[in-house]
């Protein structure tokens, strides 16, 4: 067995990715929203193996996505060569917030709990921040993310319990196990810090292990509503699911459709 650095893993994690987050629903919310509207330019931070990107590139419009996982982008570029058409595609490896996102955009795409990949609430809202000043006048912004409200859900506070996700068999054969351990909680502030672990155990028997601290901190509905509003979009609507219906108390998600004046 050996320690290594997460990029050693993150190609693997990206394949199991793919295998178990398969539901397009919300790329299906995005293109009936977007209509009829030919080649777009669409930003997506966090743009992962490109599930939702991909499938927009194919239609014709232009991506820019961002990610700090190499592994990943180079999964979403190994997926996008095996597309016959699509539109032009630039990915950019690096921390979401390193530095200002381009501009001139249609679109910015804050999808599937990307906040979740964020410690703090002042380093998201900073995301809608940057979203506004990336867009052009009349453009839009999709935020989606699951339903939580009041202190830290419960299932945040399992402290010391090992909790598998990300599991499976990769395509060169490989047994591929993640883990998060929760290691500490604020529950009013809604922050939970995990011990996060990537075990690989390659065909050859090499196994290859790596482990990782990450805080997170679950937005609510109320927080990212706030947020919008306050660095000047205007909020078309609010809904509670990828099928369109409309947000409630008892809705699994809260999904924003926004607009730049």
């Amino acid at each position: 067995m050996r320690n290594s650095s997460v990029y050693d893993v993150e190609t693997y994690i990206a394949d199991i990715y793919d295998q178990i987050i398969t539901e397009q629903d919300d790329v299906l919310f995005i293109k009936q929203h977007l209509g009829d509207k030919n080649k777009l330019s669409i930003l997506e931070p966090f743009c992962g193996t490109g599930r939702i990107s991909i499938p927009l590139a194919v239609d014709g419009h232009s991506i820019v996505g961002i990610d700090n996982a190499k592994g990943m982008l180079d999964w979403f570029q190994r997926k996008l060569d095996n597309t016959k058409s699509a539109g032009e595609v630039k990915l950019i490896n690096q921390d979401v917030l390193a530095k200002e996102w381009p501009q001139g955009f249609d679109l910015v795409i804050l999808a599937a709990n990307c906040f979740y990949e964020l410690a703090t609430p002042e380093v998201q809202e900073e995301c809608i921040k940057r979203a506004f000043k990336s867009l052009r006048a009349g453009g839009y912004l999709y935020v989606d993310g699951d339903h939580m409200e009041g202190d830290l859900a419960k299932s945040w506070q399992d402290l010391g319990q090992v909790k598998k996700s990300l599991c499976g068999i990769a395509q060169d054969g490989a047994v591929v196990e993640t883990t998060r351990k929760t290691i500490w909680f604020d529950v009013k502030k809604r922050l939970a810090r995990f011990e996060r672990g990537t075990t690989v155990t390659k065909k050859n028997g090499e196994v290859i292990k790596v482990t990782s601290i990450q805080q997170k901190h679950p937005v609510s509905t109320g927080e990212v509503q706030d947020w919008i509003q306050k660095h000047g979009f205007e909020i078309l609507k609010i809904y509670g699911n990828s099928d369109g219906t409309a947000y409630t108390e008892q809705s699994p998600r809260a999904i924003f459709w926004a607009r730049k004046p």
